[in-house]
């Protein structure tokens, strides 16, 4: 073992509450963020990715605890603290994939698969079949574009940002007031993404309510479910390459919020 290594252990065993305050950060930023949480990634293979992450913010000299109440109580108040933190950064990113679930329920809605649901293997929950097939696609993009590095190096910065146990959460009507933001934009931008695949249905009902009147005896429900389900396919299938573009500009705003919800955490005297 060379010195520095030895260095190392001898400074992490002399503050392990500083390294505990930002593995429990790191932990709750990974239980959450939707690619790491869920069943889809073994408790052991998180645990190991949290230790990676919070050893390196710890020997990258960025973190520093602050004064605390040298008890039992108040080091439990500062892990609290520090997971809530981690959670609210990861909540961003799990609310953008969420709306991919709504857009799914709503286009299988239209398209009559609403009565269908698959089990998600990320959220271990039924999910629709064109929304858990939103979900795969920008799950893989997600992880193969870089957009996770992104989103880590956000977090990472979050140490110079907030000090460790110096966010303000609790009654921090800034921070609800942009958290309640992102929900909106985010769910007009999931009613923006349905909407071709919507007013394609609503148009093909429109025709096929003509044609009733029109025929009579022909029987609406056998012929308009295949023809709904074919031409949502259809849309779904042309509008594809421009979700992922979609998601492409969105990861830039995602990491923007994260870097925003930050600030909202910070008190308002070092603001």
């Amino acid at each position: 073992m060379d010195l520095t290594a030895a260095q190392t252990l001898v400074y992490l065993y002399s503050n392990i509450d500083v390294f505990m305050a930002v593995f429990v950060r790191v932990m709750g930023f990974f239980i959450i963020l939707p690619v790491t949480s869920g069943q889809n990634l073994p408790i052991q293979a998180r645990l190991v990715l949290s230790l990676g992450i919070a050893l390196l913010a710890f020997v990258a000299n960025v973190v520093q605890l602050p004064p605390y109440d040298l008890s039992i109580t108040g080091f439990a108040i500062l892990l609290m603290s520090e997971f809530l933190v981690g959670i609210i950064i990861g909540l961003v990113v799990m609310v953008l994939f969420s709306i991919f679930h709504f857009v799914g329920q709503l286009v299988d809605f239209q398209i009559g698969f609403g009565m269908v649901n698959v089990m998600d293997p990320f959220g271990m929950q039924q999910t629709p079949i064109t929304g858990n097939l939103y979900f795969l696609i920008v799950s893989v993009f997600f992880m193969t574009s870089g957009a996770i590095h992104l989103v880590i190096q956000a977090f990472f910065d979050s140490f110079g940002i907030i000090g460790l146990g110096q966010a303000v959460v609790l009654g921090n009507e800034h921070l609800a007031g942009q958290m309640l933001s992102i929900m909106v934009n985010y769910f007009h931008l999931g009613l923006r993404m349905a909407l071709p695949v919507v007013g394609t249905i609503l148009t093909v009902d429109i025709v096929l309510g003509i044609l009733v009147k029109a025929v009579p005896n022909m029987n609406v429900f056998v012929v308009g479910l295949p023809i709904k389900v074919m031409a949502g396919l259809v849309v779904i299938y042309f509008i594809m390459p421009f979700l992922i573009g979609a998601f492409d500009m969105v990861m830039v705003d995602v990491v923007a919020n994260i870097v925003e919800m930050m600030w909202r955490m910070v008190p308002v005297e070092t603001n």
